[in-house]
């Protein structure tokens, strides 16, 4: 089982972190299936119902996790945190890409609990990850564009830069062909322990319910 940290440089300026991790084996990702669709669908017309652009930024979740973001000295005018980016695009009228089943349910649970998520081909991990903010450098992201690292939080293995809270490495995204998923919930103190506990419980439910496969991992890492 591969092993998570969190670097001593996210310590130091945010001694709250926590990542709330789920892995999930022999998994069957597939194209998006009806039930997932529909339940999606009703999320967004709840969201629409819900929330416009005018409250979204003085929304306490939105908030906080906007204060994560400066807290990591990470911009989140300029690097939009996907929850509150997903938010965005059903408020607008443009509505979410249905990309398959694993990933879906990540941007399913990422606007219901306005936190950010990330899905990860758990195969193309190699080593163990750190969390970290991250040196010079560039990374490929999932769209195919090249972007800097430099002073920015990312989740880490031997290889380099994989998972970051507004836009992930296409080295690690999953795919049809992908058997065991890592889920990463990005987080801080703003979000209490029983909480983050009961979010990790429903992603879990709803990656296995369209998924398949098994929980082989469901813990929330802190600093150590």
């Amino acid at each position: 089982m591969k092993k998570i940290f969190i670097h001593e440089n996210i310590r130091q300026v945010m001694p709250g972190c926590r990542l709330g991790c789920i892995i999930v084996e022999n998994a069957n990702v597939r194209g998006t299936p009806p039930a997932l669709v529909q339940e999606f669908n009703e999320l967004q017309a709840q969201v629409a119902k819900t929330y416009n652009l005018d409250i979204l930024p003085t929304m306490p979740r939105i908030m906080a996790v906007r204060s994560m973001y400066k807290k990591l000295h990470f911009d989140p005018l300029r690097y939009r945190p996907a929850s509150e980016a997903l938010v965005r695009r059903v408020l607008q009228n443009k509505g979410v890409y249905f990309v398959n089943s694993a990933v879906d349910v990540n941007n399913y649970c990422s606007i219901k609990f306005l936190l950010p998520f990330g899905i990860y081909d758990l195969d193309c991990i190699q080593g163990d990850i750190v969390f970290r903010i991250a040196d010079t450098g560039t990374y490929v992201n999932i769209s195919g564009g090249v972007l800097s690292t430099e002073g920015k939080p990312f989740l880490t293995d031997d290889v380099g830069v994989f998972g970051n809270p507004t836009a992930d490495a296409r080295r690690t995204a999953v795919t049809l062909a992908t058997r065991n998923l890592l889920c990463v919930v990005y987080a801080d103190e703003e979000v209490f322990d029983r909480e983050l506990t009961e979010i990790l419980d429903f992603t879990a439910d709803m990656l296995t319910r369209y998924n398949g496969g098994v929980i082989a991992c469901k813990t929330v890492v802190r600093p150590a």
